[in-house]
């Protein structure tokens, strides 16, 4: 009885599951996008302002300015834990057990990253970032989990 239940609310509405899961990928992109405006405007001012020359760029590093180089961290940001985020929601998409755990946890998981992401380019207060950074990181043991578990107990050989 307890399996059945736990099957159903797993299984629930699966189409609704999958464009729901897809779309928190998406929101993950489009952060990622945003990273690479944000830095590109910044760099373009930085060049308007005679801050930098075309010639900081041959090799990104410590000749950029240090208010630049949140905006190079933050773009690098988006290929680190997210890329943990993207193989996690692929994974479970292939194999057909994506559930509405992985639905709630993938849009938390895109929150924390969001406001992960604004807070390096906004009052950038490094110990609240490293605590929107723990929090995005349990989110993603927890999807860890719920691909691990879908796994053992809902995929059909």
């Amino acid at each position: 009885m307890i399996m059945e239940t736990v099957a159903l609310i797993w299984t629930f509405a699966p189409h609704i599951k999958i464009q729901l899961v897809v779309l928190a990928l998406l929101l993950q992109v489009a952060i990622t996008v945003w990273s690479y405006t944000q830095l590109s405007r910044a760099r373009v001012s930085a060049y308007k302002k005679g801050e930098i020359e075309p010639d900081t760029y041959k090799a990104v590093g410590d000749s950029e300015p240090e208010h630049l180089r949140v905006y190079t961290r933050l773009v690098a940001n988006q290929f680190e834990m997210p890329v943990l985020f993207y193989a996690l929601i692929i994974t479970g998409l292939a194999i057909g057990v994506t559930s509405w755990i992985t639905v709630i946890f993938a849009f938390l998981y895109v929150f924390f990253r969001y406001r992960h992401a604004s807070e390096m380019t906004g009052e950038h207060v490094v110990f609240r970032r490293r605590k929107i950074f723990f929090y995005s990181a349990r989110v993603l043991l927890v999807l860890i989990a719920d691909l691990a578990i879908s796994t053992a107990l809902f995929v059909q050989a």
